[in-house]
């Protein structure tokens, strides 16, 4: 008897093996991670806007030689990474809120070109610059499509319900590619910024998006000047390195 209770214990267990997982696992334990990992680049974006903002008039300030500060009528801030003792040291003690830990793979960027030629950099505080904060990281291997390389189902429905298609949010996707005759290394010329997986059709119906050139015409240019140099071209668009990058840009045209 105390066989037949042993090995019905282990048919019973061998079948449990074979049982199918919840219709809703993806919804309860995948979903959620996607949407913790697009939080965690939102987040550093919001705190470096508001870095941008206390570095810009009426909240920017200079100091004087003997350590006092008086309010500055320029923007006070200049390109390159925003650092993130940068970032833990705001007007309040950090621009992150309470209980987050900044992510190092997660870096925030800016950028200041020049309002006729936004192929050359301007210094931030002058008047015919327009400046860009950039926030990226690479994706993750586990929320990219083996076949196509690009962002799985999970991570681009996370994107589509917690930004609703915002145009500056997304992945860069080259639209033109130039060839060094030199080298024969190809480099992108021109980048967009790809932010969803379906279009509204002309009779306001949702369609399928179509991978190619027609498709990537709809999307928002990422600045030459921007995809070409600083810390943002050799982490998403080096020819070396095949990492797809998330990335939110603002766009500031006047002093804010």
């Amino acid at each position: 008897m105390y066989l037949w209770v042993i090995l019905a214990t282990f048919l019973v267990a061998l079948y449990s093996f074979n049982l199918s997982h919840r219709a809703d696992i993806r919804s309860i334990e995948v979903e959620p991670l996607a949407r913790a990992v697009l939080s965690k680049i939102i987040i550093k974006q919001q705190a470096a806007d508001y870095y941008v903002r206390d570095h810009t008039p009426p909240k920017a300030t200079i100091q004087n030689p003997d350590g006092s500060s008086v309010l500055a009528d320029y923007v006070t801030y200049s390109p390159g990474v925003i650092t993130q003792e940068e970032l833990q040291s705001g007007n309040s003690a950090s621009y992150f809120p309470y209980g987050y830990k900044d992510d190092s793979s997660i870096t925030a960027e800016i950028y200041c070109l020049d309002k006729a030629d936004p192929n050359l950099e301007r210094p931030c505080s002058d008047e015919n610059a327009v400046r860009y904060l950039v926030t990226y990281m690479p994706v993750p291997q586990k929320w990219l499509n083996i076949k196509t390389g690009l962002p799985n189902n999970e991570l681009t429905v996370a994107m589509k319900e917690m930004l609703n298609y915002n145009t500056g949010f997304g992945y860069p996707l080259c639209k033109k590619y130039v060839e060094n005759p030199d080298s024969g290394d190809r480099y992108c010329e021109t980048l967009v910024l790809k932010n969803r997986e379906k279009y509204n059709t002309s009779d306001g119906g949702e369609g399928e998006d179509i991978e190619g050139k027609d498709m990537l015409e709809f999307y928002p240019e990422i600045p030459a000047y921007i995809s070409r140099n600083g810390n943002f071209a050799n982490t998403c668009n080096n020819p070396k390195n095949e990492n797809l990058c998330l990335m939110y840009i603002y766009e500031y045209k006047a002093k804010y």
